[in-house]
């Protein structure tokens, strides 16, 4: 009982982690006032809201995904992984809103798709040696 309680605990948590997450990539003035960063120009909204509205979302999908911190490569992998994703999917959200990235962001989506994708495929191969 007690391991489906804290099963649930850490979804939630990993939810409301996402949600406040979801908040700070479409409204990245809030960390610019915040912090006291640069948000001039569309790259530095996007990376405002990849870096971190994007890495909060990423932790937020790993500790709501995580099945057991043991395997250790299976939580280093998914850490990755989650991360990544969360990145990614926030500087695409960057791309759409803020429009002109600059070619370094093209290197960023294009390395963050890359890890997210290979981290998954990593998951998905050794998931039954990692249980």
């Amino acid at each position: 009982m007690e391991l489906g309680y804290a099963r649930i605990m850490r979804r939630a948590i990993g939810v409301v982690i996402v949600g406040v997450a979801a908040y700070l990539v479409m409204q990245p003035l809030v960390v610019a006032d915040v912090l006291g960063r640069p948000h001039d120009t569309s790259t530095q909204m996007i990376n405002l809201r990849a870096s971190w509205g994007g890495t909060l979302a990423g932790l937020g999908g790993f500790i709501a995904w995580l099945p057991g911190l043991r395997p250790w490569k299976r939580t280093v992998v998914g850490l990755v992984t989650w991360a990544m994703a969360g990145i990614g999917l926030a500087r695409l959200i960057g791309f759409a809103l803020d429009g002109d990235p600059d070619t370094r962001q093209y290197i960023w989506i294009t390395a963050e798709v890359v890890l997210a994708v290979g981290g998954a495929a990593i998951l998905k191969t050794f998931a039954k040696a990692w249980k």
